[in-house]
């Protein structure tokens, strides 16, 4: 088969998401294929890098308007919850989304099991084309179902997680190989070694952003971190995620006050001082503009 360069699809997605994975789903007799649960942060518009595996990606929940960036532009076409995607191996996807998204990814590597010696699997693995947003109830159930099964507790769960993998696996053969989903064409990437390097600027500015919620930070400090002046990475960083870096990092203070409050181990008052909020006023108020609730609400469900 041919080799397909980029990170692995777990590495691809927690970059894009600037997150590890909630759910992770491994079966060590399957060949490196993994089933890991995301929500896809709040920003309008995500870049996947290129991957050397192909994509399943399951929207579960969430934003109910998902495109895809075509070689002819935006789609006209939207993915909601129940529909599938294939991602070919070795291609980056962009996806504009109006709200967070959860949903799941599975990897198949190329050397993917049983697939892999059938032609109809081979298919599959060299998808030429990404399948956006086809309706599809088995693939969907059979990944709600392998996110709730035991995470390959004993030799029983083991195997009943590759039998699982592998109807998924043969099934999705099968709906390629039949040819009546509707490709879409993705652009070719077509990077320079600055415009890479812009973007892994940009990926450490989020690092640092996620470090140091806490500090009051600055345009020209985040500018100057990405090498660039203040109009400059204001218009890049708007491109890449969608918004202005004032309103995510907004936007990353209220998710990780969220978790914190769901948790219930903080107060509210607590909780504000340490995410950087000047009062628990204020802290409210940016919460509620964000969520349409209240934190004390988030707080007292928490600890009931």
């Amino acid at each position: 088969m041919t080799n397909k360069s980029g990170l692995r699809g777990v590495e691809a997605y927690a970059r894009a998401c600037h997150s590890r994975p909630q759910l992770v789903r491994r079966g060590q007799s399957r060949d490196g294929i993994g089933l890991y649960g995301w929500q896809m942060p709040t920003t309008r518009e995500v870049h996947i890098p290129q991957t050397q595996e192909l994509t399943l990606s399951v929207h579960l929940g969430g934003a109910r308007r998902v495109r895809v960036y075509t070689e002819a532009g935006w789609s006209q076409t939207f993915s909601r919850p129940g529909d599938i995607t294939l991602i070919p191996r070795g291609q980056s996807i962009h996806y504009r989304t109006d709200g967070w998204v959860d949903f799941a990814t599975v990897h198949f590597p190329a050397r993917s099991g049983c697939v892999a010696s059938d032609r109809v699997g081979k298919g599959l693995l060299n998808l030429p084309h990404c399948v956006f947003a086809l309706r599809d109830a088995y693939a969907v159930a059979t990944v709600q179902t392998l996110m709730r099964a035991t995470s390959a507790a004993s030799p029983d769960d083991r195997r009943y997680f590759a039998k699982l993998l592998d109807a998924l696996a043969w099934h999705l053969a099968r709906v390629v190989d039949a040819g009546n989903a509707e490709t879409v064409q993705l652009p070719a990437a077509r990077s320079t070694p600055e415009a890479t390097q812009t973007l892994a600027n940009l990926d450490a500015v989020v690092e640092w952003i996620d470090a140091n919620l806490a500090e009051k930070l600055s345009l020209d400090a985040l500018a100057a971190r990405a090498g660039l002046g203040r109009t400059g990475f204001t218009q890049q960083f708007t491109r890449r995620f969608g918004c202005s870096p004032h309103r995510f990092i907004m936007q990353r203070r209220i998710e990780r006050a969220r978790a914190l409050l769901e948790a219930g181990q903080q107060r509210v008052t607590d909780i504000a001082y340490e995410l950087g909020f000047s009062s628990q006023s204020h802290f409210s108020t940016a919460y509620k503009a964000f969520t349409g609730q209240l934190p004390r609400e988030v707080f007292a469900r928490a600890i009931r």
